[in-house]
């Protein structure tokens, strides 16, 4: 990443529990500084913090979109599969995200497990139930690679999750290593914006890490959270 792009790129990431009504209890995120989100080790505490919140509800958020770019992260098995949890919530939403995902995990079908602990960022298209024009044009999402199949271990996948961060942060560093042409632009065409990290509150469904678990990782990437939940 350039010394430009350092300098005036801000990350924040936050973590989304679904809401049952659908609404966003809290309207705005705080943006961290990318340095100082990347390089915050010595006080593991101030990494994460606790929110309630939606997930998908500032995909349609024009407010939120004049403010910053969107990524929506969650964590993936390496089959190429998004059948059940929040992954088929995301499929739902953005059918052409799932595409991208499934061609890259069949380009490991010899050896899945070789995704472990890596992150795919790629960006959703005009066709998708979830895109909003206006908004829908600088929304990502990210895949991280926590899993095989869901039967690792919960510290295995812990440990996946902290790597796939740590992936995911390197590609946010240096847009040039992120394979999709679209999801590199989305990232220098803001590059004077604050970007937004949601996930869900990942591992917690269907792979069943307790969520300690996933915390420490999180905090162990460096890169500062915020947990939206009920």
């Amino acid at each position: 990443m350039s010394n430009l792009l350092c300098s005036s790129l801000r990350i924040c990431t936050a973590l989304f529990l679904l809401n049952s009504g659908g609404t966003v209890i809290t309207e705005a995120v705080q943006s961290v500084p990318l340095d100082k989100t990347f390089n915050n080790h010595n006080n593991p505490m101030s990494l994460i913090s606790y929110i309630k919140g939606d997930l998908f509800q500032i995909t349609i958020s024009a407010r939120e979109a004049a403010k910053r770019p969107i990524i929506l992260a969650h964590a993936c098995n390496c089959r190429g599969v998004w059948g059940g949890g929040i992954a088929y919530v995301f499929k739902q939403r953005f059918p052409s995200a799932f595409s991208q995902y499934n061609a890259h995990c069949n380009q490991y079908s010899v050896l899945p497990s070789k995704l472990l602990g890596t992150a795919l960022l790629v960006p959703v298209n005009g066709n998708d139930v979830g895109f909003v024009p206006g908004i829908g044009e600088d929304i990502l999402i990210a895949c991280l690679f926590t899993s095989d199949v869901g039967d690792d271990s919960p510290e295995e996948i812990a440990h996946y999750t902290e790597l796939a961060m740590l992936d995911l942060r390197k590609q946010l560093e240096n847009p040039k290593l992120i394979q999709d042409r679209r999801a590199q632009a989305v990232l220098q065409r803001n590059k004077d914006k604050d970007f937004l990290i949601n996930m869900p509150k990942i591992n917690a469904g269907i792979f069943a890490v307790p969520w300690g678990l996933t915390e420490k990782a999180l905090k162990k990437s460096g890169l500062g959270c915020r947990v939206f939940e009920l």
